[in-house]
């Protein structure tokens, strides 16, 4: 049965960035008790200690490769990376190549016949027919109830998947690290404190823009470092976790102390210097733009208990140079 995952379209709508055997399995399964994990379409009972675990959210492989377990299969989201794993979870593999599921249609069949015994969609978008598809083939755990599944927080989608591998001490751990790293970097930057920041992007027309607000994840990285994103922008945004601004406003990048900038590979004129009105923003004669490399675009989309640490290595030092006194 082919089943459609309509959210790859709107995943990479918003994301505007990139264009787009075997693998391993956890460590020998240890005796625990069926745990129950909670989502948007209800309930799963996981029992046993899963061993082979598809990773079929788009961004999911980072938090089950950060608690020690490799799935036999990841699903491909951007980049045509080897086992759709970026540098920064590579070394996680461990050797092992799982295989990538690619494709908007996931075939059931295909994921059933890779046996799992569990399948991690929090980040895949399913709807109800397709959530009931995958849990006939195993146990399912979707995304929480109430949440843009692309929207959930690095600390609750690290915790609902440690929940259903059994593996919730090791979460604890990795999300103290990545808190306290975070806070290092607030006491490193103090300046960040209530400096306005956003994070930007032509979308693939180049007739408007595209700005993330503070509910979304790339503004929580912001918001995570001290600065504080323009409310302009999540009021045009409405409901939605991007504004569409036309060109003809680019001005209202002017409203922050600092942009960081990303390009979709493969738009010729996708930089903010070939958007129409650059030369009279403020934010480019005072070299307040952060041009993000495609790497930091995908890890910032990702905004993974793997990938931020990346981000954190780089980023803060580039906001800094740019944000000026």
């Amino acid at each position: 049965m082919i089943v459609h995952v309509r959210a790859c379209v709107a995943l990479l709508a918003a994301v505007v960035l990139l264009s787009a055997c075997g693998g391993g399995s956890a460590p020998p399964a240890q005796a625990r008790a069926a745990v129950t994990v909670e989502h948007a379409f209800g309930t799963t009972e996981i029992t046993g200690t899963p061993q082979r675990v598809v990773s079929l959210g788009y961004t999911d492989q980072d938090a089950i490769l950060a608690l020690g377990v490799v799935p036999v299969a990841i699903r491909e989201f951007t980049g045509n990376r080897p086992s759709a794993t970026w540098p920064w979870a590579s070394d996680r593999l461990q050797g092992q190549q799982p295989q990538v599921l690619v494709g908007e249609e996931i075939n059931a069949e295909t994921v059933a016949a890779l046996q799992p015994d569990l399948i991690v969609a929090v980040s895949a978008g399913l709807d109800q027919q397709e959530y009931d598809t995958f849990s006939r083939v195993a146990p399912t755990i979707a995304h929480p109830a109430g949440v843009n599944p692309f929207q959930i927080a690095w600390q609750d989608s690290t915790r609902l998947i440690a929940t259903a591998l059994g593996r919730t001490a090791e979460a604890e751990r990795v999300i103290g690290d990545l808190e306290a790293r975070f806070e290092e970097v607030r006491a490193q930057y103090p300046q960040f404190a209530g400096r306005r920041a956003a994070i930007a992007a032509s979308s693939a027309t180049n007739t408007s823009y595209f700005v993330w607000t503070s509910e979304d994840n790339r503004g929580r990285f912001l918001t995570s470092l001290g600065f504080t994103v323009p409310a302009t922008f999540d009021e045009l945004a409405g409901d939605n976790f991007y504004a569409d601004i036309s060109n003809e406003r680019l001005g209202l990048l002017d409203e922050n102390d600092v942009v960081g900038w990303l390009e979709i590979p493969g738009n010729e004129n996708a930089a903010l210097e070939a958007q129409p009105g650059y030369p009279a923003l403020r934010v480019g004669r005072e070299n307040r733009v952060v041009q993000l490399t495609e790497e930091q675009g995908v890890a910032l989309t990702f905004s993974s208990v793997l990938s931020l640490p990346a981000l954190l290595d780089e980023l803060p030092a580039e906001f800094a140079a740019h944000l000026g006194g």
